[in-house]
This record gives C-alpha cells, sequence and structure tokens, in this order.
C-alpha cells in the first residue's frame, strides 16, 4: 500500500520519541540508558492512554492526534535545553565493519518492510484484526467473534500499531513496529554486553549474534509480537543491570516497572524470560541491604504490570470467567507436565529446533541425541502434554520462514557461551550470576511452552537475554588467533544467513519469484492464502456493487477477517456467530447480507434457505435474502 499524504502524521510519535530521549539525558546518562528509558515511557504512557481512551468511547482520529501533538509538544518543551548532540565514538577498523554490515542489514530490512503490505498469517488471523474492531465500536470491549484469539491475547503491541493505523488511516507503516523493536533489542542487548565487561566490539558482536538471526531478520519486516515483547525483555535485563551493585533510583524503578508491565501486556512468552531477570534484580537489591525500600521498588514494579496488563486481563477475566481464556485454552499451548524429565526433553527439543540446518546428517545427529536422552529418561518424545497437537518431532523446516526459521548460528554460539559462563571456574561474579539468570529463561520456558514446529519465534527472549554472554566471551577470544578466526567464521555465518533471509525469506522478499516489488498489493496480502486472493476479491466486488451497509461474517477459525474490514471501510460488518460468552451474534434478520470464508457446511447452518447464495471457492460465498 502506498503512503498517503496523511502517513506525516506518523512523524509525531517519533518526534514525540527524540525528545524525550534528550529530555532524559542531562549529564551524563549515557545514550544507550535514555533511549531505552524514553521508549519504555512513551510506550508506557500510550498503553494507559489507548485504555483511557476505550472507557471514554474514543478510539478515534482525532484524540489520539491531539494526543501525539501534546506528547510532541511536551517533550520538546522539556528536552529544549538538552538538544546537543553527543559526540560521535572512536570506532577501529573491525567496529566499523560491524557496525556497517548491521546498518546495511537493518537498511535491506528497513526496505522490505516499507515495500511490503502485511502478510503474516496470524496478523490476518486475529492481531490486526482486533485494530479494526477496537475502531469500529469506539472502544477495547470484548466483541462477538468465532476466532477468540482476538479477545483472548494480550494486545499490546496491538495498542502501539492502533496509534499508526490512526495517524495514517492505513496499515502502510505497520511492520515498521517490529523493525523499530529489533534495533531496540540490539540496543539493550549491547549494552548488557557492556555491562558485563564487554569492549564496544564485543558489544556490536553480542547485538550482530541477536540481530542476524533468520528469525529476526523475517519478523523485522512483519506484523508479528515477537520481536517487540523480546526488546522489552532485553530492556528489563539491562535495567535490572543497572542496580546489580547500587540501589535503584527512582528512574530505574520506574522504567523496570514500564518494561516489566509491557512485556505482560505484550505477549506472555516474554515472561518466562523476564522472571529470572526481575529474580535477579531483587537479589541484587536486597545485597544493598535496605529492606524497605526495596521493598518498595518490588511493588513499583508490581503495579507496572497490574497498572500496564491488568485491564486487558480483566476484560478477558469477565468474558470467559478467567484471565486466562476458556478452559483449556491454555493446556493447547503451554505444558501440562512440569516434572524435571519432562522439563528436559521439552528444553532439549526446543535447542534442537533452533539448530536447524540445511544439512539433513546434522540434523538427524541431533535429533537422534535428544531422542535418545528422552528413552533415557522415559519420556515420550511426543508427548502431547508438551507437544502441541499439530506437530511432531523432530521437524525438517530449516527454510527462511518467519513463522518456522531455526537461527542456528545464533543459537550455537548462545548456547555455546552460556555453558562456558556456567562452567568456567575464573569469571566475574555479575557474569557468573548474569549467565544463571539466563539458564533461568531457558529452564522456564522449557517448562511452559510446548514444542511445536512454530515455536523457535516463541523462545525468541530467552535466547536475546543469552546474546550479551556472547559479547563477553568475543572480547576474550579475539586476543587469540584461533579465537579471532573463529569469531569471523561465525559472524560471517551468522550475516549470510540474516542476509539471505531478508533477500529470499518468506513471505517476503526482495528478490526472486514473488519479489515485493513483483506483486501487487493484493497479491502480498494472500501470499499466505493465495488460492483465495481472486474470491475474497469477488466478494468484496459483490458486496460493494450491492450497495449494502449491513453485512453478517461467517468465518472458520483459520480464515481472514481483516481483508474484509480493509476492503469494506463503509460497510458495518458484524458476526453471526460468536464464542464469547458475554458477546452475542447478531441475528441473520438484523444485517442485508452475508459474506462466507467457511466451509459449505458452516454457511448453509448460518444462511436462512431462501437466500441466494454466490459461491466463489470452497470457502467464499456470498448470500443475499431473496
Amino acid at each position: 500500500m502506498m503512503p498517503t499524504a496523511r502517513t506525516l502524521l506518523a512523524l509525531l510519535p517519533l518526534a514525540a520519541l527524540v525528545f524525550t530521549v534528550f529530555a532524559l539525558r542531562p549529564g551524563s546518562l549515557d545514550v544507550r540508558q535514555a533511549v531505552i528509558r524514553a521508549v519504555a515511557l512513551v510506550a508506557g504512557v500510550t498503553v494507559v492512554f489507548v485504555e483511557l481512551l476505550s472507557l471514554a468511547g474514543w478510539i478515534t482520529t482525532w484524540p489520539v492526534v491531539v494526543y501525539w501533538l501534546l506528547f510532541a509538544g511536551g517533550s520538546a518543551f522539556f528536552a529544549r535545553r538538552h538538544l546537543r548532540l553527543p559526540s560521535p565514538p572512536v570506532l577501529g577498523g573491525w567496529d566499523k565493519v560491524l557496525l556497517g554490515a548491521i546498518g546495511l542489514l537493518a537498511l535491506a530490512e528497513l526496505v522490505l518492510a516499507l515495500a511490503s503490505s502485511p502478510n503474516n498469517f496470524d496478523s490476518n488471523h486475529y492481531h490486526l484484526t482486533k485494530i479494526e474492531h477496537w475502531i469500529a465500536d469506539g472502544d477495547l470491549d470484548p466483541y462477538p467473534t468465532v476466532q477468540n484469539q482476538q479477545i483472548i491475547l494480550v494486545p499490546g503491541a496491538e495498542y502501539l500499531l492502533l496509534q499508526a493505523r490512526l495517524l495514517t488511516g492505513d496499515d502502510s507503516l505497520f511492520n515498521l513496529l517490529q523493525w523499530g523493536a529489533a534495533l531496540l533489542a540490539g540496543l539493550a542487548i549491547s549494552r548488557c554486553a557492556a555491562q558485563l565487561g564487554a569492549g564496544r566490539t564485543g558489544q556490536l558482536i553480542a547485538a550482530a549474534v541477536f540481530l542476524t538471526a533468520p528469525a529476526v531478520a523475517l519478523e523485522s519486516t512483519s506484523t508479528q509480537n515477537d520481536l517487540v515483547v523480546t526488546a522489552w525483555v532485553v530492556c528489563a535485563a539491562t535495567l535490572a543491570l543497572d542496580g546489580a551493585h547500587r540501589l535503584a533510583t527512582a528512574a530505574d524503578v520506574l522504567s523496570l516497572a514500564a518494561v516489566a508491565g509491557l512485556t505482560a501486556v505484550t505477549k506472555s512468552t516474554g515472561l518466562m524470560a523476564l522472571a529470572p531477570v526481575l529474580v535477579f534484580w531483587g537479589v541484587c537489591q536486597l545485597r544493598q541491604r535496605r529492606l524497605l525500600r526495596t521493598a518498595g521498588a518490588a511493588l513499583a514494579v508490581v503495579a507496572g504490570l497490574v497498572v500496564l496488563a491488568g485491564p486487558a486481563l480483566l476484560r478477558v477475566n469477565d468474558a470467559f470467567g478467567s484471565p486466562l481464556g476458556p478452559p483449556g485454552y491454555s493446556a493447547a499451548l503451554s505444558t501440562e507436565r512440569k516434572d524435571p524429565p519432562a522439563v528436559l526433553v521439552n528444553g532439549l527439543r526446543l535447542a534442537a529446533s533452533t539448530l536447524t540446518t540445511p544439512i539433513p546428517a546434522v540434523n538427524d545427529v541431533v535429533s537422534d541425541a535428544v531422542i535418545a536422552v528422552a528413552d533415557l529418561v522415559d519420556v515420550n518424545p511426543n508427548d502431547p502434554k508438551i507437544t502441541q497437537w499439530r506437530s511432531v518431532f523432530p521437524g525438517t523446516r530449516w527454510k527462511p520462514d518467519e513463522d518456522r526459521s531455526p537461527y542456528p548460528v545464533t543459537a550455537a554460539v548462545i548456547l555455546a557461551a552460556l555453558a562456558a559462563a556456567l562452567v568456567w571456574r575464573r569469571l566475574p561474579p555479575l557474569v557468573r550470576a548474569y549467565a544463571v539468570t539466563t539458564l533461568g529463561a531457558f529452564i522456564l520456558t522449557a517448562a511452559v511452552i510446548k514444542w511445536q514446529d512454530w515455536g523457535n519465534r516463541l523462545i525468541l527472549p530467552a535466547f536475546a537475554v543469552g546474546a550479551p554472554l556472547v559479547g563477553y566471551w568475543a572480547d576474550r577470544l579475539r586476543s587469540h588467533r584461533a579465537g579471532a578466526v573463529a569469531m569471523v567464521a561465525v559472524l560471517a555465518a551468522a550475516f549470510a544467513s540474516g542476509g539471505v533471509s531478508v533477500v529470499y525469506g518468506q513471505p517476503r522478499r526482495l528478490i526472486g519469484q514473488a519479489s515485493v516489488f513483483t506483486l501487487t498489493d493484493w497479491q502480498e496480502r494472500f501470499v499466505r492464502l493465495p488460492e483465495q486472493a481472486v474470491p475474497y476479491q469477488r466478494a468484496i466486488d459483490d458486496i460493494r456493487a450491492s450497495g449494502v451497509r449491513r453485512v453478517g461474517l461467517v468465518m472458520d477459525g483459520d480464515l481472514w477477517e481483516y481483508q474484509f474490514q480493509i476492503s469494506l471501510p463503509d460497510v458495518e460488518l458484524v458476526a453471526v456467530e460468536s464464542v464469547i460468552p458475554t458477546a452475542p451474534p447478531a441475528p441473520v434478520s438484523s444485517v442485508q447480507a452475508i459474506i462466507c470464508a467457511a466451509t459449505v457446511e458452516r454457511c448453509t447452518g448460518v444462511v436462512l434457505p431462501t437466500w441466494r447464495v454466490q459461491r466463489y471457492s470452497a470457502v467464499v460465498a456470498v448470500a443475499f435474502p431473496p
């Protein structure tokens, strides 16, 4: 989709963020810390703002424009005395090469993000659909739908996308949220590495190892939320490290509370990596022997979690009687066994999936080893209590696809760095403690997330927490010739895999067949469902030609409502089926037509027998009354 003049309104949040960085960077405060605090402040306040808008029923354009005008103006006022650019650092030759390579990769991702229409499957299924519902309803309340993920899953990333949608009027900039989140995560990882004792080269290597992971490169041009939650988690990690040797200041506590709350409201998969980070911070604060102050700081962090994530969870609780959703929903995704053998096997499977390569023989060795361990501890490697129901271990999907892509180079060096930090005898206590924290993140992740074909992206937060350890060891290895050669080889492989993912990845690629520059906007949007592009378009054309203004929807669980929403902005679309207990469907008698994106049987069960049905594919049809 081509940007419009209204797209310039999206500069308001950028201006607000830049001015906030300057406002929070008086004196000698380092730039990376100021950026992290500023992003946490802007995002946290925006989440609260969206919740307040919902209470007033004002989720519409003008309140959002006014909000960002005031935010940009206010931050500019407070930054006016600090508008001085920091002196550029003095970089060595290798630092320049690394920074240049990271910059080129980020630039390629930016081009792809701007040139691509949102076409991630899950985004079309529920992430973006809920945004259109909020705008249509004016609030965040649960609405009738058969796709309960729209209601159950926490919406932090969607709150931020909502700002772009209302400011620009379209989804042309949606991909930039994940692109920015990847850069923020890289920034936070580099700062963590510095706090652990890595020099500038080690810091850049730590960031590069994360940013070149195919899963990161692919998602940085999409509308998923895995990089957003990963960024919040590693921001929490660097803020926690600030408190390793001193009492946390009010600014430290507020920033940590904000990123903790943002993690909770963005995606639950981040909580398993966040929890050990918060425990690490709490223990460090207790060592300062100021119990009351530490207790107050801990309560402030809990308050951040409640303020930012509480309202969304309350709405889910009101709809289903539980903040986790309907009975059985969590069990389908979260492990049902917590015994050590099951956690061990699940963790090994999760790690093995990230290590999948294009070489079958290597994959066989890794998977056979995991299965051997599973047999040794008497755990079925495909036990349904630790395996998502449609997945079978070992998976064989190694291609650069944003939903499933492994990241063998990144995973291997992070796991190796973690192992070295856990067993090396002479190691600074802080590095050892951070390694234990990282291990805790991996163990909790293995204890909660079921193994699944598309699980590699879900466990990115734990790997991101471990990435700074790579920077620590890289600085020590590069002083040895063999170590330096090994690091160069690793980085070359990492940048090659990241670059290939951007150039040839799915569902967006820069060159080759199905390049974003050879497809129409509509074709791009249906890359994941190409056979439905024409049927969807014909159904939309028929609704437009009919002139009806209220249309019912019959949807199957995995088909997309979003394309109807953005293509029929002047038509009121209502669900005539619903699985939300507190949101009953609209009666069929209240609509002027029905769009079916469902099986024939499903559609026939809803559409009145006297209505005329025009079918365009096995799952797309339009029905009109006689």
